[in-house]
């Protein structure tokens, strides 16, 4: 298994490749280390689905499940006007044949996620 890392995950040995940019979110959730209910952040997320995924496509699956089962937090899980600044995530998840564009914040909860992912078209960009 080779997978490249720093801090989030990059790219494994089938070119499934992860990029991350911090976004706004109305909601936040804090983890279970500061007494919340979330388990999985972004950073984990992106090597679990670069060590068990082939495919751009399994990746944003995987990563969905993982929020909604375990509770996302963002790396600003703290509260107030800062939170709503850095609670949610997007991530481009690409492959050799195709592009997707993934957003994910906790639930109103603070136990699970909200997020949803879309599918760049061919001959298509995002940014």
């Amino acid at each position: 298994m080779i997978y490249y890392i720093v801090g989030y995950g990059i790219m494994n040995e089938w070119s499934v490749a992860i990029g991350e940019s911090t976004c706004a979110a109305r909601l936040w959730a804090a983890p279970t280390t500061a007494g919340g209910k979330a388990h999985i952040e972004v950073r984990e997320m992106t090597r679990v689905a670069l060590e068990r995924c082939k495919t751009a496509k399994e990746a944003v699956l995987l990563m969905g499940k993982l929020a909604e089962d375990l509770g996302f937090y963002a790396a600003d899980w703290s509260g107030g006007d800062a939170s709503k600044g850095e609670g949610g995530e997007a991530l481009t998840v690409i492959d050799k044949t195709e592009a997707w564009v993934f957003h994910v914040l906790a639930d109103d909860t603070g136990t699970s996620a909200v997020w949803c992912a879309q599918r760049v078209p061919d001959n298509h960009i995002a940014a």
